[in-house]
């Protein structure tokens, strides 16, 4: 019997789904890009509080961010209508849902709501990082994460200068510290 890593979810759901040959695997720059998308999206509610300023914060934002939660449904038009978001375009990061470029919309709104569960834990601080440990663990040892598996998704990432990793690590973290700080500054 070959030796084989089960996680929760495969129990409770009877997966057919097998990876026929191993994936390039990246969890930074899987990790990166999907910082590049929640950087652009920060800034761009940044830029919306400032036209509209009377919108007023909630009260469970405390807990679980406001700004992880929001961008399930821009991320699901990005993968509904192009096949990628800004940050894996910028990183060349490509995926292909059941052999396609493009995924059905409820596909595409089932896989970011399951990164958004499972590998962000709701952004909910100290579970969000056990969360993101676990994915990058199960990425590294079977080459895909519950998320890509459930929806048959394969990503692949094409060959990346330099500059572009560089850029992507420098824009994120400036734009995050900005945008927390005008945030909890307010």
């Amino acid at each position: 019997m070959a030796d084989r890593i089960i996680e929760p979810s495969e129990i409770l759901v009877e997966q057919d789904y097998v990876r026929t040959k191993p994936a390039q695997v990246n969890p930074w720059i899987r990790f990166l890009a999907r910082f590049v998308d929640y950087s652009l999206f920060c800034l761009a509610l940044l830029a919306l509080k400032k036209f509209l300023p009377s919108i007023p914060p909630s009260s469970f934002t405390k807990l679980i961010p406001f700004e992880f939660f929001s961008w399930i449904p821009l991320e699901t038009l990005f993968l509904f209508t192009w096949g990628k978001t800004p940050g894996k375009w910028f990183l060349k990061t490509d995926l292909r849902f059941n052999n396609k470029s493009k995924p059905e919309f409820v596909a595409a709104l089932r896989r970011s709501m399951s990164v958004w569960w499972r590998g962000l834990g709701l952004g909910i601080p100290v579970i969000n990082v056990l969360c993101l440990l676990v994915a990058y663990q199960r990425l590294k040892l079977t080459h895909t994460t519950s998320w890509d598996r459930d929806d048959r998704v394969h990503v692949t990432h094409r060959p990346l200068a330099p500059w572009r990793l560089t850029a992507a690590a420098i824009f994120s973290s400036c734009s995050l510290i900005v945008y927390f700080s005008i945030k909890n500054a307010g």
